[in-house]
C-alpha cells in the first residue's frame, strides 16, 4: 500500500487518473445499455449481441490507427474529434428506428469513434513516474478501472429501467465529451513531448510480449463479455440486479487490482490469477440464490485486474517509447476483439440453448486465458514475462 501512497503524492497523477477514468466511465455502461436498448427494440438478444459485437469490432479496427494519430496530429486533435464524432453516433443509436443492418452500422461507428485515452494515458505514464513506481502507477490505473465496471453497469441498468432504454446512452455521449476535455486540460503540463513513430503500421506486433498480452486480454475479456449476456438473461426483466451482480464482479476485481496488482506475479501467478476467474464463474453457474451467485462473481473478480496489471507492465518493458502508444492500441484492439467474440457467441447461445450454457463457457473462456502464460512459457521465455518470473513475489 506504501507504493500507492507515494503515488499519489507525485504532481498530476491523481487528476490525470481521475479524469481519463470518467472520459472512460461510459465504456462501463455501453455496452449493456447497447444490449438492453437493441434488444428492448428488436426483442432479440441475438441482434442486440450483434450490434455490441460490431461496437467492439469498430473499435478493435480503428483503435491502433487513432492510437497512432496522437503521435502524428497530437492529443488535442486527435481526442476531441474523436469524442465528438462518438457523442453523435451514440445520440443516433438512441433515436433512429432502422432495421438491424443499419443499427449494426451505428454500433460499428460508436467503436470507431471512441477516444484514444487508454492507449495515451499509458503511453504518458512511463514519462509522469520512471522506475519501480511504473509498474504501481498500472496497477493503480488497472484497479481504478474497475470503478468504471461497477459503477457503469448498475448506472446503465437503473436509468434503463427507471427511465428509458435511451438515457444510458444519451448520458454516455454527455460524459465522452465532458471527460476527454477534461482530460486534456489536467494534461496539458504533464504531456510528453509527441514522438513521431517511424516504425512500419503493426510492426510492433512482432513482439512476442505484445502478442501473448493479446490473445490472454481476448479470451479473458471475451469471457467477461459472454458472462455479461448470461447475467442479463438469467435475471430477465430484473435489470438492476443483474447490474448489481455485474458490479460485484468489478468490484472484485478492484480489490484484487488493490492487493495484488503491484506484485511481480509472474508466469504461475498469472495464471491463478485468470484461474481464480474461471472457477468462481463456474461456480455462478452452479450454484442457487442470489446472495451465494453474487458471492461466486466476487471472487471471479478477484484475479481480473492483477492479471491485466502484469500483462501492461509486461509490454511497457518490451516496447521502444515511440512505439508505446500504438502497441496498447493493439493491445486495446485485442480486448475488443474479445468483446465481441464474447457479446456476439453469448446472445446466440442464449437464444439457442441457456443461460447457463454461456457461463460455462464463460468460464472456458477464462481457463483459455489462463493457459497462455504457460503455453508462452512452454515455447520459450517472453521478454518481460520472463524476468517478472525472476521476481515473483505471489
Amino acid at each position: 500500500m506504501r507504493a500507492y501512497v507515494e503515488l499519489i503524492r507525485v504532481p498530476g497523477v491523481v487528476n490525470v487518473t481521475a479524469s481519463q477514468l470518467f472520459a472512460r466511465l461510459p465504456l462501463g455502461m455501453l455496452s449493456l445499455a447497447i444490449l438492453l436498448h437493441v434488444q428492448a427494440r428488436t426483442g432479440s438478444y441475438a441482434v442486440a449481441g450483434a450490434v455490441v459485437a460490431a461496437t467492439s469490432i469498430g473499435e478493435a479496427v480503428a483503435m491502433p490507427m487513432t492510437a497512432r494519430l496522437l503521435g502524428r496530429i497530437g492529443m488535442v486533435p486527435t481526442l476531441v474529434s474523436a469524442a465528438v464524432i462518438n457523442g453523435i453516433c451514440m445520440l443516433a443509436l438512441a433515436f433512429v428506428h432502422v432495421p438491424a443492418t443499419a443499427l449494426m452500422v451505428l454500433g460499428f461507428g460508436i467503436g470507431a469513434s471512441v477516444p484514444p485515452l487508454l492507449p495515451a494515458v499509458r503511453a504518458l505514464y512511463p514519462q509522469m513516474v520512471p522506475g519501480d513506481g511504473l509498474r504501481a502507477l498500472f496497477a493503480l490505473d488497472t484497479t481504478a478501472q474497475e470503478l468504471i465496471w461497477v459503477i457503469g453497469p448498475v448506472a446503465a441498468t437503473f436509468l434503463a429501467s427507471a427511465i428509458s432504454t435511451a438515457i444510458p446512452l444519451l448520458f454516455s455521449a454527455a460524459v465522452t465529451v465532458v471527460g476527454t476535455v477534461w482530460f486534456l486540460l489536467s494534461a496539458r503540463r504533464l504531456r510528453p513531448a509527441i514522438v513521431p513513430n517511424t516504425v512500419a503500421f503493426g510492426r510492433v506486433l512482432a513482439n512476442p510480449a505484445v502478442i501473448l498480452a493479446m490473445v490472454a486480454s481476448l479470451a479473458l475479456v471475451a469471457s467477461f463479455m459472454a458472462l455479461e449476456v448470461g447475467v442479463l438473461a438469467l435475471f430477465g426483466n430484473h435489470n438492476l440486479s443483474a447490474g448489481v451482480a455485474l458490479g460485484v464482479a468489478s468490484l472484485g476485481s478492484l480489490i484484487g487490482g488493490v492487493l495484488f496488482g503491484h506484485r511481480r506475479l509472474g508466469v504461475r501467478g498469472l495464471a491463478i490469477s485468470m484461474t481464480v476467474v474461471a472457477t468462481g464463474t463456474a461456480v455462478f453457474g452452479l450454484v442457487d440464490g442470489y446472495g451465494l451467485q453474487l458471492t461466486a462473481l466476487f471472487v471471479s473478480g478477484l484475479g481480473f485486474a492483477p492479471a491485466l496489471a502484469a500483462l501492461y507492465v509486461m509490454v511497457s518493458h518490451e516496447i521502444a517509447e515511440h512505439s508505446t502508444a500504438e502497441a496498447f492500441g493493439w493491445l486495446n484492439s485485442g480486448a475488443l476483439v474479445g468483446g465481441a467474440m464474447g457479446t456476439a457467441l453469448g446472445g446466440v447461445i442464449v437464444d439457442s440453448y441457456s443461460t447457463f450454457a454461456v457461463i460455462m463457457v464463460s468460464a472456458g473462456l477464462a481457463l483459455a486465458a489462463a493457459c497462455t502464460p504457460l503455453i508462452a512459457r512452454t515455447a520459450g521465455p517472453v521478454g518481460g514475462l520472463s524476468r517478472e518470473r525472476e521476481t515473483c513475489e505471489v
